[in-house]
């Protein structure tokens, strides 16, 4: 009977959990599969959302970086990906960036769309409404299209706040959220201004097709309703040959249609005619 003797020792555990840049070393040692990307196909703007680059001068970096990944690649004797040859080149070559945070693309968009919508209802805020209005504005004028402007209120809900509770108060807005969601197309942009306000920039619509998107508006609110809820519009298209029209004086005047449709007793919507500053 053989002498028992002292059992090989166990090979280490292996971790399943390699990260991505362990298992792509290990590819590159065993000559697998490049997983370099060519850097030519690389959005800089993506990567680097913040580098104020033009067309021209993207191709120039992307031309540059692709040659410094080559250079980087033949020293070091591996292979080096399109992103790291770019954040080495433009931070410490072309000067492009400084102290730069690198950010997953998931990480980032989240961010950024947190930054642009309203936690309640899920609409733009005001900070991106401004801005596209201001957009759209110019837009339409170098087009010579149309476009209008529809503020929408909730009728009397700071009484529903008083009677029910902030929470039946925010259930009606997000009512009315769904609502406008629900009668528009996919290039109008609608916003939450703050508190029960919303506003929603039509373009290439007039006045009539404007007064069709907010009694659409009213008739998906009421339907299958537990509970009523209205509201007011004010609507103003902006003239195609209006001088120098700005998106402050559209909010004035469309503001004004609002105001006179809550003071008619509400659940309706008024039209204005755009006035220029005086």
């Amino acid at each position: 009977m053989p002498s028992a003797g002292k059992a090989p020792p166990l090979p280490p555990p292996v971790d399943e959990r390699r990260s991505g840049l362990e298992r792509r070393a290990r590819s590159d040692r065993r000559g697998g599969p490049a997983v370099t990307a060519d850097v030519a196909s690389l959005p800089l703007q993506r990567v680097f959302p913040h580098a104020r680059l033009s067309e021209r001068e993207a191709a120039e970096r992307a031309a540059a970086i692709e040659v410094h990944r080559r250079e980087l690649g033949s020293r070091l004797g591996r292979n080096v990906g399109a992103v790291v040859a770019a954040v080495d080149y433009m931070l410490n070559i072309s000067g492009d960036l400084v102290s730069p945070t690198i950010v997953e693309h998931e990480a980032l968009e989240l961010l950024e769309h947190r930054s642009v919508t309203d936690p309640l209802t899920g609409l733009f805020n005001r900070y991106h409404f401004d801005a596209t209005m201001n957009r759209e504005i110019a837009r339409c004028r170098r087009y010579n299209a149309p476009l209008s402007l529809l503020l929408v209120d909730v009728d009397r809900l700071k009484l529903l706040n008083d009677r029910w509770g902030h929470h039946a108060g925010d259930q009606a807005l997000s009512r009315v959220a769904v609502a406008i969601q629900k009668s528009l197309r996919g290039t109008d942009i609608a916003a939450r201004l703050g508190g029960d306000e919303f506003a929603i920039i039509l373009p290439d619509t007039d006045a009539v097709a404007g007064l069709i998107v907010a009694t659409r508006i009213r008739r998906n609110l009421v339907e299958n309703a537990s509970t009523m809820v209205t509201v007011s519009g004010g609507l103003v298209e902006l003239p195609r040959d209006a001088a120098q029209p700005s998106s402050a004086q559209l909010m004035l005047v469309a503001d004004h249609a609002l105001y006179a449709a809550k003071n008619s007793g509400g659940n309706c919507v008024v039209q204005r005619e755009y006035q220029a500053e005086e």
